[in-house]
């Protein structure tokens, strides 16, 4: 295990010096160890019970036209097989621009070991783009009329795009990596279905993350995690999560994210079936967005499937 997360830190690594900040285009949740299909669709039917996801992040709170990013993912595995199923939904709104998606996803499932995965997904959807140009107000008081500079109609567009990703898992730890978007879609036009489609890699998201949970006294465990995200030409963002579990159901921890900000979290595990999350986060240092606050709240609800056959605790 060691020398897997050496590894993970060399990648870590090469990620930071590599690229720059990671655009806001893509969706980003900051507790993604609770909601994984959305960046990784080999994570679907990795786990012994069929699962869905309910998330809610609000950024920027007060801020007109801040981002804001809900989804909703549901993962199963098939019985019986190495084959897992998942579906992601999902609304982003920055501003006048909102895109809504929806993707399937189909993963096959490797056996290293007697407790060791190696998961490969693929997954392909639509993205419906749009571009809300009536939203703004564009008087021109020197030609008594809307600036000709700006539509005058909004605009929408329906492209197509697909993802893979691998993750590996054992009862204790995880190492997930992705392209949950292959494709470059640009910002709507009036070109229609299709059109906006283009293989440029500077656009393009890999995800990199990783974490591992362990007792740290016999009701409490520790939970880190880290993800790296970035594109050709950007540099990556780094979020990092430390998390405690108790065994009443209560949960919380803290973490720190490359883009001046930090976050705090807390839980609770409700029932074994439905777990509920709040995360807090706050930017700091000198950075445009000091100050503001981002909420992001996430439902689990998993409804079991098969008795599992692992004897030690399992978490991914």
């Amino acid at each position: 295990m060691k020398y897997t997360f050496k590894i993970i830190f060399l990648f870590g690594c090469f990620f930071l010096e590599a690229y720059s900040v990671l655009a806001q285009e893509e969706i980003r949740f900051s507790n993604f160890t609770f909601n994984r299909l959305v960046y990784n669709p080999a994570y679907a039917g990795s786990t012994d019970f069929m699962e869905a996801v309910l998330t809610h992040r609000n950024q920027w709170v007060d801020v007109d036209g801040s981002p804001e990013t809900s989804s909703l993912a549901v993962q199963t595995p098939i019985n019986n097989t190495k084959f897992g199923l998942g579906a992601t939904i999902y609304q982003n709104k920055i501003g006048i621009q909102k895109d809504i998606a929806l993707f399937f996803s189909y993963s096959y499932h490797l056996k290293v070991n007697h407790e060791s995965f190696l998961s490969l997904g693929i997954q392909g959807g639509f993205i419906n783009k749009q571009v809300n140009w009536t939203d703004l107000t564009t008087y021109d008081p020197n030609t008594k009329a809307n600036d000709p500079a700006f539509p005058d109609s909004n605009i929408s567009t329906l492209v197509p795009n697909f993802g893979i990703g691998a993750y590996y898992r054992t009862p204790k730890y995880f190492i997930s990596f992705s392209l949950p978007h292959l494709l470059s879609n640009e910002l709507p036009d009036t070109k229609g279905i299709g059109e906006n489609v283009n293989f440029e890699a500077k656009n393009i998201q890999a995800y990199l993350g990783a974490g591992f949970r362990t007792p740290i006294r016999f009701d409490l465990d520790i939970e880190p995690s880290v993800m790296f995200s970035s594109a050709y030409s950007t540099s990556a963002n780094m979020i990092l999560n430390v998390i405690f579990h108790h065994d009443t159901g209560i949960s919380a921890g803290g973490g720190f994210r490359t883009d001046k900000s930090w976050a705090a979290n807390v839980g609770y595990k409700i029932s074994p079936r439905l777990q509920f999350s709040y995360t807090y986060e706050k930017a700091f240092g000198n950075s445009t967005t000091k100050g503001y606050v981002n909420h992001e709240f996430i439902i689990n609800y998993n409804i079991s499937l098969k008795k599992s056959q692992i004897t030690s605790p399992r978490y991914f």
